[in-house]
C-alpha cells in the first residue's frame, strides 16, 4: 500500500488547480459570452502560484494592475483618438504612463501589457471602453477562480494531514 506524503499531494494538487484553473475559466468566459477566453485562461495560471499567500498576492496585484491597466488605456486611447494619434501613439503614452505607477508598485506590473492587450484587441466598430471592460473581466475571471481553486485544494489538504497526524 502507497501513502501519499503530503508533498506529493501538494505536487498533485498544484497541477491539477492549474489545469483545472485554465480549464474551468476558459469555460466560464465562453459561456458568459466573452469575446477572448484566452485571457481568462492565461489570468488564472498566472496567479497560481506555489503557496496559497504568493496566490493571493499575485492575485490582489493583478486585479488592481488590470484595472489601473484598463484605466489608463480606455482614459489615454479616448483622449489621444479625438486628437487624431494612431494607436502606435495611444499605446506608447498609455504603457508610459503604467511604467511610472509600476516603477513604483512593482505588484502592479501588469498594468503595463494590459495597456497593449486592450488596444491590440479591440475589433473595429467596438468602443475602446467596452474592450477594456471586456479585457478586465476576463482577467477577472480567471484570477477569482484560480484564486479560488487554490483555497480549495488548501482546505483539502489541510484537512487530510491535520487528520493523518492526529
Amino acid at each position: 500500500m502507497s501513502v501519499v506524503t503530503e508533498a506529493r499531494a501538494r505536487d498533485l494538487a498544484f497541477v491539477l488547480r492549474c489545469s483545472g484553473a485554465a480549464t474551468v475559466s476558459f469555460l466560464l468566459a465562453e459561456a458568459v459570452a466573452l469575446p477572448h477566453p484566452v485571457w481568462a485562461a492565461m489570468s488564472a495560471v498566472i496567479v497560481s502560484q506555489e503557496k496559497l499567500g504568493d496566490t493571493r498576492q499575485v492575485t490582489v496585484g493583478r486585479f488592481f494592475g488590470t484595472l489601473l491597466g484598463v484605466a489608463i488605456a480606455v482614459s489615454v486611447g479616448t483622449l489621444a483618438g479625438r486628437l487624431g494619434a494612431s494607436i502606435v501613439a495611444e499605446m506608447a503614452i498609455a504603457v508610459a504612463l503604467a511604467a511610472i505607477v509600476a516603477r513604483r508598485h512593482p505588484a502592479l506590473r501588469v498594468c503595463m501589457w494590459t495597456c497593449p492587450i486592450i488596444f491590440l484587441t479591440v475589433t473595429p466598430g467596438t468602443p475602446l471602453w467596452e474592450a477594456g471592460l471586456f479585457r478586465g473581466a476576463e482577467v477577472l475571471l480567471g484570477g477569482v477562480v484560480g484564486a479560488v481553486l487554490h483555497f480549495l485544494a488548501e482546505i483539502v489538504i489541510e484537512r487530510t494531514y491535520d487528520k493523518s497526524k492526529t
